[in-house]
């Protein structure tokens, strides 16, 4: 296994920080996330690697990092993800990542303690190594983690140790597993990130969801949302959860199209009342529902058919027997009917 080259850290001095966290948890493999940091905050290694590019292809590893100033830092990494582009606009760093699998954390502590420890000393080294502090470096210790071979149960090893810090304490963790079709067949993500789709074709996505604990009086809800014209949720677009965990499936179908679209899918799990402490989690991935050409073919042909036996019996006149042309033209009539109503017709 390659060893991460790349150490991006996210804390909780802001909101946006944590979340950031949720949504590497949650993304599925394979799907686009983006990290920035003013140039302050990016090692000049780092930096120098991103101006002439050769950071594009490295292998980086996000972690959650807080209290770093104070006698218990806490710092557990979450997720794999290679570096796709990196770019400096102005004073700000973008580095976009290609989600990759969850960190197998089985020899990494998992009490609290443990892990304030363990934090203590690496942050120590991160320190020295780079001269000061920077959350997006090059140089760091050894995590002494790998690649995990099961993405369920590591997802949940990561999120156990994340909701034992006071900023998750009260929240979710998301995972969306890999989006298949309603015949099984795994969808994926391209080089660009987004999810390609064949009009016409529902898509199943899995959604697990997990808390330490649960509070009826945030009322947690589960939403799916779409643009609702190229892609709707074709199942129930909430969910209000009343457990700590559990795993739910929405359904998307695209629409019939005459053309390629880009459309987007969002996933969040957020407390109705605005709980204080609730870390609301999102996902949100681009869609492109490309057009069947086949299913445009099956349309072109049968209302070319259908058409055809509509107009036969003005074709073969009135010496042609009756019973002929009624028959012609209610057999038209019902390929034309199936093709509007059960094939749709194409925005």
């Amino acid at each position: 296994m390659v060893k991460p080259t790349v150490l991006l850290l996210s804390s909780d001095l802001r909101r946006r920080y944590a979340e950031d966290i949720l949504t590497a948890l949650a993304m599925p493999a394979g799907s686009m996330i983006q990290f920035r940091y003013e140039a302050a905050y990016v090692a000049p290694a780092l930096q120098r690697a991103i101006a002439d590019g050769t950071i594009v292809g490295s292998r980086a590893i996000v972690a959650f990092i807080a209290d770093r100033d104070t006698d218990k830092p806490f710092l557990v990494p979450v997720r794999f993800a290679p570096v796709v582009w990196a770019r400096c606009v102005a004073d700000i760093f973008i580095i976009k990542l290609r989600v990759g699998a969850y960190v197998n954390l089985d020899h990494y502590p998992r009490a609290m303690d443990d892990i304030v420890t363990n934090s203590g000393r690496f942050i120590a080294h991160l320190v020295a190594a780079n001269g000061g502090f920077y959350p997006a470096v090059l140089s760091f210790p050894d995590l002494h983690v790998e690649e995990a071979a099961d993405p369920a149960t590591h997802w949940l090893g990561a999120a156990r140790r994340l909701l034992l810090h006071g900023t998750f304490a009260n929240s979710y963790v998301l995972r969306i597993d890999e989006p298949v079709t309603q015949r099984g067949r795994a969808l994926e993500f391209n080089s660009a990130g987004r999810l390609i789709v064949i009009d016409q074709e529902s898509v199943h996505l899995p959604v697990s969801f997990y808390a330490e604990r649960y509070d009826p009086d945030a009322k947690p809800l589960l939403a799916c949302s779409t643009d609702g014209t190229f892609v709707r949720v074709s199942s129930d677009d909430e969910y209000e959860i009343a457990l700590r965990y559990d795993s739910v499936e929405f359904w998307l179908h695209p629409a019939a199209l005459n053309f390629d679209t880009l459309s987007r899918v969002t996933i969040t799990l957020r407390s109705q009342d605005g709980t204080s402490g609730f870390v609301p989690a999102h996902a949100r991935f681009p869609v492109t529902v490309r057009r069947s050409t086949s299913n445009l073919v099956t349309r072109v042909t049968l209302t070319a058919a259908g058409a055809m036996l509509v107009a036969l019996p003005a074709i073969l006149g009135a010496g042609s027997p009756l019973q002929l042309r009624i028959a012609a033209a209610v057999t038209g009539a019902a390929i034309l009917a199936v093709v509007t109503v059960v094939l749709g017709s194409a925005r």
